[in-house]
């Protein structure tokens, strides 16, 4: 409330919080790149998380917005944090769809 009793509207921002469908702005995409994927490490999103990995479990999570980047980029390089996490789920996915296609098996 203000000085008049008041009530103010919550402040309207062009941030976007990671991991959410609903993002407005500019998002970098920092999880791994493969040679099949339209996703490329690095990669801008100037509408926010695109779709269909704003709606994935793993995926959504590896959008951030610009000012959310150095932190992020170090996180995902430290194992145990969340970011690390679902970058390393994102390999192991792309690895076992790989191996089921056949193209990439490890005996």
């Amino acid at each position: 409330m203000d000085e008049n009793n008041e009530v103010m509207s919550p402040e309207i921002t062009d941030t976007v919080t990671t991991g959410t469908a609903a993002s407005i702005g500019p998002v970098i995409y920092i999880g791994p790149g493969f040679k099949d994927s339209r996703l490329n490490h690095g990669m801008i999103f100037a509408q926010g998380i695109p779709e269909p990995e704003a709606n994935d479990d793993v995926l959504k999570h590896l959008f951030v917005t610009p000012s959310e980047l150095n932190q992020a980029m170090n996180d995902v390089a430290i194992k145990g944090t969340a970011l690390n996490t679902f970058y390393q789920e994102a390999v192991k996915r792309k690895k076992k769809e790989v191996s089921k296609d056949g193209i990439f098996s490890r005996h």
